[in-house]
Parts: structure tokens; C-alpha cells; sequence
């Protein structure tokens, strides 16, 4: 019971830091070129997880972070002159993101180098392949035009291109990470009046900015 409530208090705290990044970065990276800003903000998603992961041992963990950081972007429902579908895309890629994740973690923690890397590309292709085909649906429900899905070219450069970017940032990420891990802890243990005051303030960024 006392190791459920721990997870639960990691699980809390970096779904919230991932709904304050999606508050603050990910607004700010909307002014970079279409679809880019989801390539900086996945690696940075992923390795909140993968920290999650190693503090908890718990893949489900990975799951609930996301599901608590989509949680935190379903405020965005009320935001007047805002479409739904730009606030259920971005939730329903959290959680395609995590399930990736939790599928291809045994191939990080393997620890050898090709293995990692083969996990870093395969999770960057993977949630897009999927997310292409839940915005294929969405095309087929509401006839909404998604650029994504313009023509063979946008679609390859959705799936490939930025799937090579964004695998080519988490793994400079976790580079830096391997790099610097005899200096820096990147074990943290927070407890429940952090992780619920982190979580607030989330909420409140979201609905503010």
C-alpha cells in the first residue's frame, strides 16, 4: 500500500511538469513550422517518463503520467473559440506516446547502445504510424482536413521525417543524460504537497496561458 501511494506521487508530479512544458513550451513552440513543435515536445515527454520509469519500476506508471498530463489539457475543452479537436488530438497522442513507450521499454534497459538506439526510432515512428491512423479516422468521422494526411508526401514527411527528428533529440537527450548521470541523481523523490502544488500550478498555467 505505502509503494502504490509512492507511485502515485510520481505520478502526479511529472504529469504535471509535463502539463506545465505543454503549457508553456508547447505553446511557444506553436510559432515554430507546422507539426514540428511535436518533435521537440515527444523526446522531452518520453524521457519524463523514462524518469518515471526508473524511480517507479512501474510501466503502468508511464501510462497514468500521460493520462494525468491529458488530464491537465482537457481544460483547454472550455477555452471559448478553441475547436475540440485541437485539444482530443494532442491528448489522444499523449497517451499513444506512453503506450509506445511502455511496449518498447525492454529494449532500454537493455543498456547496450544499438538496442537504445533501435528503441529511440522505433518509438519515434511508432505513435506517429498510429496517430496517422487515428487522424485517418477523424478525416472519415468529421471530414476535418488534416495536413498530415494532404497527400503521400506530407504523410511520409509526418511518419519518417519528423519521427528521425524527434528519435534524433531524445537521443541526444539521453546522451546528455548518460553523460552527466555521475554528477547528477536523476532519482527524485517528491512528496505529496510538491507533487499536488506542481499539479495546481499546472492547471492554472493551462487555463491562464
Amino acid at each position: 500500500m505505502k509503494k502504490t501511494k509512492s507511485i502515485w506521487i510520481y505520478i502526479l508530479f511529472f504529469g504535471a511538469i509535463w502539463g506545465i512544458i505543454e503549457a508553456t513550451l508547447g505553446y511557444a513552440l506553436q510559432f515554430l513550422p507546422p507539426l514540428v513543435s511535436g518533435s521537440v515536445m515527444f523526446p522531452i515527454a518520453a524521457t519524463l517518463m523514462l524518469i518515471t520509469y526508473q524511480n517507479t519500476k512501474s510501466r503502468s506508471a508511464m501510462i497514468y503520467v500521460a493520462a494525468v498530463a491529458a488530464t491537465i489539457k482537457s481544460i483547454n475543452f472550455f477555452m471559448p473559440g478553441l475547436p475540440a479537436i485541437k485539444t482530443y488530438n494532442p491528448m489522444i497522442a499523449m497517451m499513444l506516446q506512453s503506450f509506445v513507450i511502455v511496449i518498447f521499454i525492454p529494449l532500454f534497459k537493455k543498456g547496450s547502445l544499438p538496442a537504445i538506439a533501435a528503441g529511440i526510432a522505433v518509438v519515434g515512428l511508432s505513435w506517429r504510424m498510429l496517430f496517422l491512423g487515428n487522424i485517418a479516422i477523424n478525416h472519415a468521422l468529421t471530414d476535418f482536413n488534416f495536413t498530415q494526411l494532404a497527400s503521400i508526401s506530407s504523410m511520409v514527411e509526418f511518419v519518417i521525417i519528423l519521427g528521425l527528428m524527434e528519435a534524433l533529440i531524445l537521443g541526444v537527450i539521453y546522451l546528455v543524460r548518460l553523460a552527466i548521470k555521475q554528477k547528477v541523481s536523476f532519482s527524485f523523490k517528491p512528496n505529496i504537497v510538491v507533487s499536488l502544488a506542481t499539479l495546481i500550478f499546472a492547471v492554472i498555467l493551462t487555463i491562464f496561458l
